[in-house]
């Protein structure tokens, strides 16, 4: 019998309708889904159907009394764990003791008194719980100890013997079964992409139905690539391999009949044709030391111990991540190595024998031989061989609404942009260390803001919405998906006004050193802001810029210890160039404003409906943004993570920049369902 409906369910077993009545009433109050047994053999069936949280049990019962059904409860290992009270007449000491040793979590005597049961149920429940999470805790701590070991022993040492393949189609088949093997996965699929920028299948394989196709079999594939561009050079997100390539992130689905957002008519019709099913999958995108995506790994329907088909977890996942890395690392060896195979081939020698041995020597000893040789060498060594950058740095104006930017900018107009704002008194430059940081497939803007570097000041008063919004409409002028912004300083304050106000516009963010309230340090109030107030005016904007080159002691005095760390490595050249972008004649007046624009453009209180996920770096001994700002955004914004860096001040990207480029590349290549999950 079941009697009402909650997150607890309790077994009554008592051969006495009335009991059991009563108990039913006492309980069902409490929201408790309640199942009832008239005897011991009933109880242990519906033990068998049920999945139950306590047992409520009498002893004197027919067929199966309270002392045998508690000894098959603790016999068997599916059922032990769950709590027993005893519910019995016999309050006698002997059956009290006997069923505490036989494993009864309490034993109270009939009649009892209501309240204490309810007290005696919930802490029984409560012990269960904590015994649950304890369990949970015990088998995640097993599983990942388990998966530490198949990285250890597995992968790392199968990444060994995929770079010692020679040959090329058997090093793409193995990729794919050694995969399968890992995730006990049915299918499988590698993509390498061509230099028509699309998708070829290069192996397919799956063992329901028998399928091997590309690589060591023998057997073509039929399947058209998928291109990752279009004719106008728009990114083809409509298929999730097309995707992963496009984005190099991992995406992991559950169900392809439920998942949204991407076309699975091919998937759905190869199932109609095979009478197969695809359920989980998960794509795979393979990045080179360049962190460049070179093809794509998709594997099919996860099963477990028992054969069922399941998800594949994020365990999984990151197990395959890493074997993609090691593969894609196999895969650019191996292409290494035949190309420089290919270009000592090249080297044809078509002379007589008299002049062979003079023209081989004039050979051998040019520079292309002996880079060759260096390149060779580097191979066997296992070193990384730098590679010409497709993309070059280059100056250039953007006009959105009617109000002229000019940008620093690096890689192609079809990538994802990752859009640099500077701080106060800056330009673009500020930002320069970080261009290329996350690799070759984004595409970095480094703005001057309005009044800085080499842009016009805008017509109207300079405001920190207003900068949000001329930046917002520039993302949406020049990008068809969100971007990714880095902010320094004041940008970082202008990059937070831009996801408050334009969220579409922002995917995920770094600040550094970023102005929450508006407020600047003691020094910067004290010692800058003077002379910042007096270049509002025309005339005093001039006398400052006339007396500079006699004022560069003074400068410096003013400036380092705001600026930088005591024990700053900053090199001359940048210094340099930030001191001069600081003190940049004929901007004063927007220095002033953008001042008293911070100050008017307070964040705290705000921060808490922030859902962009966030990186924000802090140096430690930040004398221009004080460090309170950095516990109102430890305090208030949810989906940041904060990082104080030490030996760094106001420029962490100038002072301590390895340590910078490895935090924001780890960020910005982390894929975003992983990032909100973390928040």
């Amino acid at each position: 019998m079941l009697v009402g409906g909650s997150t607890a369910t309790v077994l009554i077993v008592d051969d006495n309708l009335n009991n059991r009545e009563i108990l039913v009433r006492r309980l069902e109050n409490l929201n408790y889904t309640i199942l009832t047994a008239e005897n011991g053999l009933i109880a242990l069936d519906i033990l068998g159907e049920h999945a139950v949280d306590l047992i409520l049990l009498d002893i004197m019962m027919p067929e199966l009394d309270g002392y045998q059904v508690l000894a098959k409860l603790k016999a068997d290992d599916r059922l032990r764990h769950i709590p027993v009270i005893v519910l019995s007449a016999i309050g006698n000491m002997e059956s009290i003791v006997r069923c505490i040793e036989m494993g009864a979590e309490d034993y109270l005597t009939k009649p009892f008194d209501s309240v204490l049961l309810r007290a005696r149920i919930s802490a029984s429940l409560a012990r269960k719980s904590l015994r649950d999470v304890e369990h949970s805790l015990l088998e995640y701590v097993r599983l990942e100890q388990k998966r530490a070991n198949e990285l250890l022993h597995v992968v790392i040492p199968l990444g060994v013997a995929l770079t010692s393949e020679k040959d090329y189609n058997r090093l793409l088949e193995r990729i794919v079964l050694e995969a399968q093997s890992l995730c006990n996965a049915d299918g499988g699929t590698l993509y390498l992409i061509t230099d028509e920028e699309q998708l070829r299948f290069m192996i397919v394989r799956n063992a329901s139905l028998d399928i091997a196709m590309g690589g060591a079999s023998g057997k073509d594939i039929p399947f058209p690539p998928l291109r990752l561009y279009d004719a106008q050079g728009t990114p083809n997100y409509q298929y999730v391999v097309t995707h992963a390539a496009l984005t190099g992130e991992t995406i992991n689905i559950a169900d392809a009949y439920d998942a949204e957002g991407y076309d699975f008519s091919g998937t759905k019709a190869f199932d109609d044709r095979t009478g197969y099913r695809s359920v989980s999958l998960v794509n795979i995108p393979l990045e080179d030391a360049h962190q460049q995506v070179i093809g794509v790994l998709q594997l099919i329907n996860a099963r477990n111990d028992a054969g069922d088909i399941v998800p594949f977890d994020s365990g999984q996942a990151q197990m395959l991540e890493s074997l993609g890395r090691l593969a894609a690392a196999a895969l650019e060896a191996y292409t290494r190595e035949k190309q420089l195979m290919e270009e000592i081939a090249d080297l044809r020698i078509e002379i007589d024998q008299v002049k062979k041995e003079r023209e081989v020597a004039q050979i051998t000893q040019s520079s292309y031989f002996a880079h060759l040789k260096t390149r060779a060498r580097a191979l066997r060594n296992g070193e990384a061989i730098d590679r010409e950058r497709y993309d070059v740095q280059r100056e250039k104006v953007y006009v959105v609404n009617e109000q002229p930017l000019h940008v620093c900018e690096l890689g192609a107009p079809h990538r994802r942009m990752v859009l640099m704002i500077h701080g106060w008194s800056s330009s673009w430059y500020a930002l320069s260390p970080l261009l290329g940081t996350v690799g070759e497939r984004y595409r970095y803007v480094a703005v001057d803001l309005p009044g800085y570097g080499e842009s016009p000041r805008l017509p109207t008063r300079a405001t920190i919405e207003g900068y949000a919004d001329l930046l917002a409409d520039f993302i949406r002028q020049n990008s068809e998906e969100p971007a990714y912004l880095i902010g320094h300083s004041m940008g970082g304050m202008i990059s937070l006004t831009m996801a408050l106000r334009h969220p579409d516009v922002v995917e995920r963010m770094v600040l550094l050193c970023p102005t929450v309230s508006g407020n600047l340090s003691f020094w910067i109030n004290t010692f800058i802001s003077p002379i910042t107030m007096l270049e509002r005016y025309s005339f005093a904007d001039r006398a400052v810029s006339a007396l500079e080159p006699y004022m560069v002691s003074v400068t410096d005095r003013l400036m380092r210890p705001a600026s930088f760390a005591e024990r700053t490595k900053i090199a001359d050249v940048d210094y340099l160039r930030l001191r001069a972008d600081a003190r940049r004649s004929g901007q004063g007046r927007v220095r002033a404003e953008c001042y008293w624009a911070m100050r008017d453009n307070d964040l705290r209180g705000k921060l808490t409906a922030m859902s962009v996920p966030s990186l924000v770096i802090w140096g430690m001994e930040d004398n221009t943004v004080p460090l309170r700002d950095a516990s109102v955004i430890a305090d208030e914004f949810p989906s940041a993570e904060l990082r104080v860096l030490p030996k760094a001040g106001h420029w962490p990207q100038f002072e301590t920049p390895e340590l910078t480029k490895r935090y924001v590349r780890s960020f910005l290549s982390t894929p975003l369902k992983l990032l909100k999950a973390q928040f």
